[in-house]
């Protein structure tokens, strides 16, 4: 793939003005300070990329390039579309799918990226140094404690080990479709909102925090769905799972200014 700049149209920069309208108050403040830029490119691989442009320097500052093509999907063309490059081969039958309202894709997608920019900037997932030993601020102990032993390994006990074969993870693989009901119900017993949520504690942060505000705030559903033959067979909403639940509190940083 060739990735060429993308003009903007009028409409797609009222598009790009509403998903950042969108974002909480703690976003807004950070991304004023620290975002420098974005871009978007046709034929773009990938769906977004956060980069640091300067780090250590005494404010951090971050890009963020975004494939041109989800200005024209709905949150829930993209991220189905993006589930289901976690399966492959099994029983054409069985689909996989996610119902997550029709906002545009680029008010997830600038979540989910404006949250790599707080989490970075902020240092909310990171260790302080203190009498030479590496000690958790209160937000990394009160995120990861329990789930998250270091940056991609699980604390939580995971009890079905297929879930974490997934794609996201190191060596992971498509799954065939006829394992989906068994992947979505093993997700359901975790803390974790999504398969992508299982790939490191930052891409967790960003997952939660963006489900969270998509359902809790811009009152769009979450559920993934599996069916067989055109009728479902299985159902899950993460945000309805009491042990995600329990990790929301920590999410009220977000919502204020301070």
């Amino acid at each position: 793939m060739s990735p060429t700049e993308h003009q903007l149209t009028r409409e797609e920069r009222k598009i790009i003005a509403a998903a950042i309208a969108a974002l909480p108050p703690l976003h807004q403040r950070v991304l004023k300070q620290h975002l420098k830029s974005i871009s978007f490119l046709d034929n773009m691989p990938n769906t977004a990329l956060t980069s640091p442009i300067t780090e250590g320097e005494g404010i951090n500052l971050y890009h963020i390039t975004f494939r041109a093509g989800v200005l024209h999907q709905t949150i829930s063309e993209w991220v189905t579309e993006k589930e289901r490059t976690c399966f492959a081969g099994g029983d054409s039958s069985i689909t996989v799918s996610v119902q997550a309202g029709m906002l545009s894709a680029l008010t997830y997608i600038m979540l989910h990226e404006g949250t790599h920019v707080v989490d970075g900037s902020l240092h909310l997932i990171s260790a302080d140094t203190v009498a030479g030993h590496p000690q958790p601020n209160a937000f990394t102990k009160g995120f990861t404690q329990g789930t998250w032993k270091d940056i991609s390994t699980h604390e939580w006990p995971v009890t079905d080990s297929t879930l974490l074969k997934s794609r996201f993870r190191p060596g992971g693989r498509r799954f065939l479709t006829t394992e989906a009901v068994q992947v979505y119900a093993g997700l359901s017993q975790t803390p974790f909102v999504s398969l992508y949520s299982t790939a490191s504690w930052h891409e967790d942060l960003a997952e939660l925090l963006t489900v969270y505000h998509l359902t809790n705030r811009l009152k769009q559903p979450f559920r993934f769905v599996v069916k067989q033959n055109g009728k479902e067979i299985f159902g899950y909403e993460p945000m309805n799972s009491v042990v995600v639940k329990r990790r929301t509190g920590l999410l009220k940083r977000f919502y204020t200014n301070s």
